[in-house]
């Protein structure tokens, strides 16, 4: 079944176009990571999907139904900063959330506390909690009637590794039991831990829609990353450059330099020709991060 979907979902500010003509589906159970640069157009895709903002054109449903439309009560989300009543504790933020919602029950309210390791700061008022503690909150608030689809904005905002580390588990636990989520994170070693497929978008548009092993062999090309280390850097980072590579200093005695396969096995005799002593070169298999930022141009930014 088909949880999410969007087809041709555009949200225009004037002449601006936030988000372009975006389509993509997600199955049930599926954990999807959205990435993109600082106004991209991710959060403004998931507060259409969401209902909370109405598309330019395009369409876009969730469980097979229109958004906005009922199915919406089977979405919890967490988009944007958390907002919650500051002098009510977390639990009591909570039961109004759930009294909101209708049909929760009241065993749902501690549920979501222990799930998200909350249940001892429950009773605290909220303007007393960290942001990482709010992060956690808002989650729980997002768990709260056990939704089919979870749309999360940046969820380890503000959590130390041991948070974002519970959170990564949590997610995955609650995806084992069917919940369609699609999350966005600048984290990108987290996302890489935690999904299979990625949605990538860049001013507006989406420019990859895949596996995570598939973006690594797209972005990464035929060529291996290689860290090289010699007794004389400077020497080592001049000589890379005269065979045409791009070095990147490592440390005080190496660097790292991107080589195409058909190349690799010449790389250290050609160094040597040149007067390089080459004391150590070391491959390294592609990450999320280093393929991601090429497909953004490298700066992760956009240009």
């Amino acid at each position: 079944m088909i949880a999410i979907s969007a087809k041709n979902l555009s949200k225009r500010y004037g002449s601006v176009a936030a988000v372009d003509a975006v389509s993509f589906e997600i199955g049930s159970g599926e954990i999807v990571g959205f990435l993109g640069p600082n106004g991209a157009g991710k959060t403004t895709t998931l507060r259409m999907l969401a209902g909370l903002v109405r598309p330019s054109s395009g369409e876009c449903s969730v469980l097979g139904k229109d958004v906005p439309g009922p199915t919406l009560r089977e979405v919890g989300t967490m988009i944007e900063e958390p907002s919650f009543y500051p002098y009510l504790s977390g639990r009591d933020n909570l039961r109004h959330a759930a009294r909101l919602h209708g049909d929760v029950d009241g065993r749902r309210i501690d549920e979501a506390l222990e799930f998200v390791s909350m249940q001892d700061a429950a009773s605290k008022k909220v303007k007393a909690y960290s942001q990482g503690m709010r992060q956690r909150l808002a989650l729980a608030r997002a768990l709260l009637w056990e939704p089919k689809v979870l749309l999360l904005d940046e969820p380890t905002n503000g959590l130390d590794p041991t948070g974002i580390a519970e959170v990564r588990e949590s997610l995955r636990a609650v995806s084992d039991t069917g919940v369609t989520v699609l999350v966005s994170s600048h984290i990108l070693a987290e996302i890489e831990k935690l999904v299979d497929r990625i949605l990538a978008i860049e001013k507006g548009a989406l420019r990859f829609d895949g596996t995570l092993q598939a973006l690594l062999n797209q972005m990464g090309g035929a060529a291996v990353l290689y860290t090289v280390r010699s007794s004389d850097q400077g020497r080592l980072l001049a000589g890379l450059s005269e065979l045409g590579y791009e070095p990147q200093p490592r440390g005080e005695d190496g660097a790292d330099v991107r080589v195409p396969v058909a190349e690799t096995d010449e790389l250290i005799g050609r160094l040597t020709a040149l007067g390089v002593k080459v004391t150590a070169a070391t491959p390294h298999g592609d990450d999320l991060e280093a393929a991601y930022l090429r497909l953004v141009g490298g700066s992760g930014r956009p240009s």
